[in-house]
């Protein structure tokens, strides 16, 4: 737990460092702008080629006016692909070819599907790990029943068999 603690705390300084470093360079930058000519601005600019069209993947020629620059995977995790991709001519007067995600029966949707069920089923386990669930309140003791029990807090003498049991069939109910 202190490890997570201190990983976390580390990733928001080094965040944050970074950001700093970011805006003393900025700054540096703005001081040193009036001083270049405007000649060698523009010879600057045509250098940096803003009139080519980027290149997002092997042939997949994408938008002017920008800089390609490479990022980590895992920066900007994503599970779903935004752009659909579509065979032929770009003529607004051919029709666009029929979007068979509207069905909700391809590979992609059942994918989705079983990734938003295991997301679930692993907030419900981490939840019940971390004693945020009702498990470990309601059934506290062993069956022996050896001292006080968790039970509802009412009369009886038993030894404390079955309450342990009751306790879950109730806990399983409040969950659904």
């Amino acid at each position: 737990m202190l490890i997570a603690q201190l990983v976390c705390a580390y990733d928001a300084i080094y965040a944050d460092m970074v950001g700093y470093a970011r805006l003393k360079r900025i700054r540096i930058v703005v001081e040193c702008m009036p001083k270049v000519s405007g000649k060698r601005w523009g010879r600057f600019v045509a250098s940096l080629g803003f009139e080519k069209r980027i290149e997002f993947n092997e042939g997949d020629v994408g938008l002017a006016n920008g800089i390609a620059s490479l990022e980590p995977a895992r920066q900007n995790p994503t599970t779903i692909d935004q752009i659909r991709r579509f065979g032929g001519s770009t003529s607004p007067s051919i029709q666009w070819p029929a979007d068979d995600a509207v069905a909700g029966d391809d590979d992609s949707d059942k994918f989705e599907r079983l990734e938003t069920m295991m997301k679930r089923i692993m907030e419900r386990i981490a939840k019940l790990d971390s004693g945020g669930g009702k498990k470990k309140k309601a059934g506290g003791g062993s069956s022996a029943g050896a001292g006080s029990g968790s039970g509802g807090g009412g009369e009886g003498g038993g030894s404390g068999e079955g309450g342990g049991e009751e306790g879950g069939e109730e806990e399983a109910a409040e969950e659904e």
